[in-house]
């Protein structure tokens, strides 16, 4: 049957029909031809140029549908980091949407009979979260490039430094509180007068007195009365106050009065307004001395502080600082910054120690050999049975074998060589010994 007319009706008919999808069991994708019917697939698959590819297919079948399944996988993986790269999508609407490019590499030709089959083989390979509902599977894209594991890297590291950040400042916080020391609130007493329950007298000078001229007489009479019938009062501390200001305003106007020529009197203004320069003055003077005074005083308390600080340690941090490191000793490491935190919390043992607070450790998973202090470091406890050494108390240096743990109290209970039986031992008396 000869071909339509280019531009003719049949012509433009068989393109609008080869336009869209078509069926998948009539398409070779050996030959990449896509047949409307089955009479069309019949006869393609009788022609010369579909005998020679199967003939090549048959040489290395494995080959082919290895290399067609790979770009099946690599298409669909390529739509699912696009289009559907943050979103959870049924399996069957991300297939829809990869065929219906007509020249996608169909799934007959691929190891995958099924959908299911294929979607749960991406599960398996950890490219896609799947989840079988039942509406179908469901797909969530997983991100493995190595832009997106650098930036979990990333976000990872600044989520421990910030970390490490707010332990560095609680532990200074804590140090500071303890720096401070307890705080003792004020007790509040009632007020009481030694002198007991005699009248409060005030003793005024002679120029107060002639001030006081303006005052009603018979004020002033009753007043001189109380005072010649009342008992003579035992001084108290108002009244030396009274006198002390009294004669330091008498010094301080003496100069003044010496510059007045004889028999002339001063007058009530001259005479406060000296009294008043006296007393600036003498209060300059004190404010100067209790500076340097306040100053010298601070520093004398900060170095004795320092003293006491430094002599005179807490029973806690002696206890602490009791050297028990050994060579032969399986220990732990709790160094959470050393290496970003690649040792923290592994076992390693000791070889070599140093000024009985430094040791060397070995490894036991790595076999890296490292440096620490002994407060970076705890014991280790092992199963009964096996074999410990006591490293703190009166028994120190004594090897034993383990019996029982006591994980509510937090102790052990070994047997010494010798026979001894020693109960409520703790944890960071006795570690675990190579061997």
């Amino acid at each position: 049957m000869p071909k339509q007319e280019v531009g003719s009706t049949k012509w433009l008919g068989n393109k609008m029909k080869a336009k869209g999808l078509q069926k998948l069991r009539w398409y070779c994708q050996m030959c990449q031809k896509q047949c409307r019917d089955e009479n069309g697939f019949k006869c393609h698959r009788m022609s010369d140029s579909h005998q020679r590819q199967m003939q090549l297919f048959v040489q290395d079948p494995n080959r082919f549908m290895d290399d067609f399944s790979q770009e099946f996988e690599l298409g669909f993986m390529q739509l699912m980091g696009h289009t559907y790269r943050s979103t959870r999508v049924l399996a069957n609407t991300v297939y829809c949407d990869f065929i219906s490019n007509r020249h996608h590499t169909h799934m007959n030709s691929t190891i995958w009979v099924t959908l299911s089959n294929f979607v749960q083989y991406l599960g398996r390979t950890t490219q896609c979260k799947i989840e079988k509902t039942p509406k179908g599977w469901y797909l969530c894209y997983i991100d493995n490039t190595p832009e997106a594991m650098k930036r979990e890297q990333d976000k990872k590291d600044l989520e421990r430094h910030e970390l490490d950040a707010e332990v560095q400042h609680e532990s200074y916080l804590a140090k500071q509180v303890k720096r401070a020391g307890e705080f003792h609130e004020s007790e509040f007493t009632e007020l009481q007068r030694e002198e007991g329950d005699a009248p409060i007298a005030f003793a005024m000078s002679a120029a107060s007195s002639s001030s006081a001229g303006a005052l009603p007489s018979a004020v002033a009479a009753s007043a001189a009365k109380a005072a010649k019938d009342a008992p003579a009062p035992s001084r108290n501390v108002l009244e030396d106050a009274f006198e002390a200001h009294g004669s330091d305003a008498k010094a301080s106007s003496s100069s003044a009065r010496d510059k007045k020529p004889a028999g002339e009197k001063m007058s009530a203004a001259e005479r406060i307004r000296n009294e008043f320069e006296g007393r600036e003055k003498q209060l300059s003077g004190e404010k100067k001395m209790s500076a340097a005074e306040r100053i010298r005083n601070e520093f004398e308390g900060v170095k004795r502080q320092k003293v006491i600080d430094t002599r005179q340690p807490s029973s806690s941090s002696e206890t602490e600082a009791e050297p028990w490191l050994a060579a032969g000793l399986v220990v732990k490491v709790m160094h959470q910054e050393l290496a970003n935190g690649k040792y923290h919390r592994k076992k390693g043992q000791v070889e070599k120690v140093h000024d009985q607070y430094a040791a060397d450790v070995r490894m036991v998973d790595s076999k890296d050999l490292i440096r620490l202090e002994q407060e970076m470091l705890e014991t280790v406890i092992p199963n009964v049975g096996k074999r410990v050494r006591v490293v703190k108390g009166s028994h120190k240096g004594h090897r034993a074998t383990m019996r029982a743990v006591d994980m509510t109290g937090f102790c052990v209970t070994v047997e010494l060589d010798n026979g001894t039986v020693m109960e409520g031992i703790g944890y960071s008396e006795v570690c675990k010994e190579v061997g």
